[in-house]
């Protein structure tokens, strides 16, 4: 009772989910080893046995330096086990309609992740045997824009999960039971968590990512022993804050900024970077004039207390959903004419890499702000930044749409990256609302210096819909504003072609490109790059591939697993023998788009080289 009161004079719950063990706590289940309070050093330095971090490491690098699977041999590649990721209850589970998008990490062969639900499970890294479960249960009446969990963090003896009702949970790593469960915000007020938290120096660390459901999103640093709130930082400033005068008075509503991927920290400068989300509503007409800042922006704060450093904003006064937030954050070194550039990069939804000085927030390569089409009732921003190298993704709308007519008869405009539209008919634009790039993260090579995205070369058409249709912006309410965010069946809109695109950092142009067959298979699973010389990406038929680093050749295919493959590979190592596992369940997120509809499941596979 000592300790329940304790916990519950911090301000926090214990009631908000419960436990499961599977099997119980037999001295025969597999052992698992104690997770350390991880220093700076570990947490920074490229993955070799462990993986730690949801991206391998603090910097967000999806990099792995194991070398015993290569380009060589990866043909060789086989299931080494495979399991099912759910909690059991009464009747067949079902994880139809979910976003399977969770990486698991690893450390000293025990694997952490949530299922698409939130459910926190640890298993034997080389049977897949569960060791423990946790169940992650929603209030009354919980509403979600986005039910997904993409990773938790570990550190200290803890698994750390940020739940889809805004709370911040830390989980005993041995036996899954609730250490302590603190509410970061109210889920009501249209906040929730999607991205996994970064522990750091002793802290845990996670944006919220309710910004499209009406919430002024923070960036929340927790006591990871405690729970307690250390500091927050505002992506929507407010009153006399830096950045308020950049919205138009008296603002129409306060919100936006979501934070859906995880932060990145360099602990030597003792900065943490986030990528911030759209200005809500979409609709431009809606806001007045301004940048809107610090939405659409890649942004810099001080560790110790939450203040900012810097921030550099990709889209001014986004009207067409470009979030830097969806593909978060890399950071690495780069040799720039003989001298070493710290390096933070962003793949953007507009289909540009930013690339810029992870001290300043400075372009590396060089940067315009470039003149684009104009819309006085959308409140277009004038210019628009454009990077020094080469898109990785379309920019121009389709031909296809001066044919295609709306539903409703309206004939479509064909515009370009950043074409205003109107309430009068649709405009089509290009790259659409889910990229370019979207959440699915890029992978970072030290070996090759390439940026590796999972990418489509997509295109969408809106149409501003007048006030009185419009409805009352409130939480949980609809913040988009417009007509076409869900594609018509029929038109272009449903047509994404998924490609694999490597980027050299020190041109931000172009090294290699692979395109899928067909217009309706865009990649949406992100990368996993090695010193072995391997780029590994899913599909979403639930085929999962190996190609070539510096060629992009097509190296291995697996069979077909149970579902698609919509979340990020890892790679780890266990008593000499290298494993290479992903989640495959599906996302239905693509099909409500208007592509194609991956098998949905929950399910974990893990490969090796045979004995």
């Amino acid at each position: 009772m000592k300790a329940k009161r304790i916990f519950l004079a911090a301000g926090m719950i214990t009631g908000c989910a419960s436990l499961a063990l599977i099997g119980g706590a037999s001295a025969k289940r597999t052992a698992i080893t104690p997770i350390p309070a991880f220093n700076a050093s570990q947490l920074a330095a490229t993955p070799m046995n462990d993986w730690v971090g949801v991206h391998g490491n603090d910097m967000n690098q999806q990099f792995s330096g194991l070398t015993q699977i290569t380009s060589g041999n990866v043909g060789n590649l086989k299931i080494a086990w495979h399991t099912k990721v759910f909690i059991p209850t009464k009747g067949k589970p079902t994880f139809k309609g979910s976003l399977a998008e969770a990486q698991p990490v690893e450390y000293n062969g025990t694997l952490y992740m949530p299922d698409a639900k939130g459910n926190v499970y640890a298993m034997n890294a080389t049977t897949g045997e569960r060791l423990w479960s946790y169940k992650y249960k929603t209030p009354k009446g919980f509403s979600s824009l986005l039910q997904t969990s993409r990773g938790v963090a570990i550190g200290g003896g803890n698994v750390y999960a940020a739940e889809t009702d805004a709370y911040v949970t830390a989980l005993d790593q041995a036996t899954g039971r609730v250490k302590w469960s603190t509410k970061a915000a109210n889920w009501k007020l249209g906040y929730t968590f999607t991205a996994a938290p970064l522990y750091v120096n002793g802290l845990v660390i996670v944006g919220e990512s309710g910004g499209d459901s009406g919430a002024p999103d923070q960036l929340v640093a927790m006591n990871a022993n405690t729970g307690k709130v250390n500091w927050r930082w505002d992506a929507i400033p407010t009153g006399k804050q830096l950045g308020a005068s950049s919205w138009s008075a008296p603002k129409l509503y306060t919100g936006g900024g979501a934070m859906w991927s995880s932060p990145a920290v360099d602990t030597n400068l003792g900065l943490v970077y986030i990528a911030t989300g759209n200005p809500i509503p979409y609709n431009g007409a809606d806001r007045g004039d301004g940048k809107n800042l610090f939405t659409e922006s890649v942004v810099a704060v001080h560790i110790n207390d939450g203040k900012l450093a810097w921030a550099f904003q990709e889209v001014h006064h986004d009207n067409w959903d470009y979030d830097p937030a969806a593909n978060g954050v890399e950071l690495f070194n780069l040799n720039i004419n003989g001298k070493t550039r710290e390096a933070i990069a962003q793949a953007d939804k507009d289909g540009w890499v930013y690339i810029l000085d992870r001290r300043t927030g400075k372009s590396i390569l060089g940067m315009t702000e470039a003149k684009v089409p104009q819309s006085a009732a959308q409140h277009t921003y004038p210019t628009q930044p454009r990077p020094v190298g080469q898109p990785f993704a379309a920019q121009r709308a389709p031909k296809s749409w001066a044919t295609y007519k709306e539903p409703n008869g309206k004939k479509v405009t064909v515009g370009a990256l950043f074409t205003p539209y109107g309430e009068t008919h649709p405009t089509a634009f290009a790259p659409s609302a889910l990229g370019g790039s979207d959440y699915p993260p890029s992978a970072y090579s030290p070996k090759t210096g390439y940026l590796y995205i999972c990418s489509k070369n997509s295109t969408a058409a809106f149409q501003a819909l007048p006030e009185a249709k419009a409805g009352t912006l409130k939480p949980l309410g609809n913040f988009f504003q417009v007509d076409g965010l869900f594609a018509p069946k029929g038109s272009p809109a449903t047509k994404a072609q998924g490609t694999v695109v490597a980027m050299n950092m020190r041109s931000n142009r172009i090294a290699w490109e692979v395109k899928f067959a067909g217009d309706n298979d865009p990649c949406y699973s992100g990368m996993l790059s090695t010193q072995g010389g391997l780029v590994f990406v899913g599909r979403n038929n639930g085929e999962f591939q190996a190609y070539s680093d510096t060629t992009g050749k097509l190296l291995w295919t697996s069979p077909k697993l149970a579902a698609g493959i919509n979340a990020a590979p890892i790679t780890y190592s266990v008593n000499g023998k290298q494993y290479v596992a992903v989640y495959a369940g599906g996302n239905a997120l693509l099909g409500e788009s208007g592509y194609v509809t991956p098998k949905s499941g929950s399910d974990l596979y893990a490969f090796q080289l045979p004995s």
